[in-house]
């Protein structure tokens, strides 16, 4: 038997004394790892959590939590899940009850039937789907001053100031 990665050199007439061994030390690259991912099929239920280094599709049914890390999930239209999604990224096309952290976006798409939290940078909501639940937009906001804030040059009322001063003394206070 051969073994991967030796070649050998054989005489035309073979004699065991004649049979020398090279090592190959050309190895073929890995694979890369960035495209690879698991689908769970549609006929697959699973109840507990996943943790996982690559990207996850989910035409089945879970119940659980999911964690992605650095990695997209996505829950295909025929895709049922419950619990808690941690990835990057985020497409929902199924039926989901449970929340939602994106370190990118969050897409919803028109076959999906949303049902809790979302907190991403980004989200999208094709026409059609349903979507009850709160949305946290992760950003900078535009404005750096407080709302609270008046802008200056403006007139303020006497009973303005006295709010204002007592603000302050309540703030001096902590």
């Amino acid at each position: 038997m051969l073994k991967k990665g030796k070649t050998f050199e054989i005489d035309k007439e073979p004699e065991p004394s004649k049979i020398t061994e090279q090592k190959n030390f050309s190895i073929p690259p890995s694979p890369e790892t960035k495209d690879e991912k698991t689908v769970i099929g549609e006929h697959i239920f699973i109840e507990g959590n996943i943790r996982g280094d690559e990207h996850l599709v989910i035409e089945g049914s879970m119940n659980g939590n999911i964690e992605m890390g650095k990695h997209n999930f996505a829950l295909g239209s025929k895709g049922r899940y419950e619990g808690e999604i941690l990835a990057q990224n985020v497409s929902i096309s199924g039926q989901i009850s449970g929340s939602v952290k994106a370190q990118g976006k969050v897409e919803i798409t028109k076959e999906a039937d949303f049902l809790g939290d979302i907190k991403a940078k980004s989200i999208s909501v094709e026409d059609g789907a349903y979507f009850s639940g709160s949305i946290e937009l992760k950003r900078e906001p535009h404005r750096k001053t407080a709302l609270t804030e008046k802008p200056t040059g403006m007139a303020v009322s006497p009973s303005d100031k006295a709010s204002v001063v007592q603000s302050d003394k309540a703030n001096k206070k902590i």
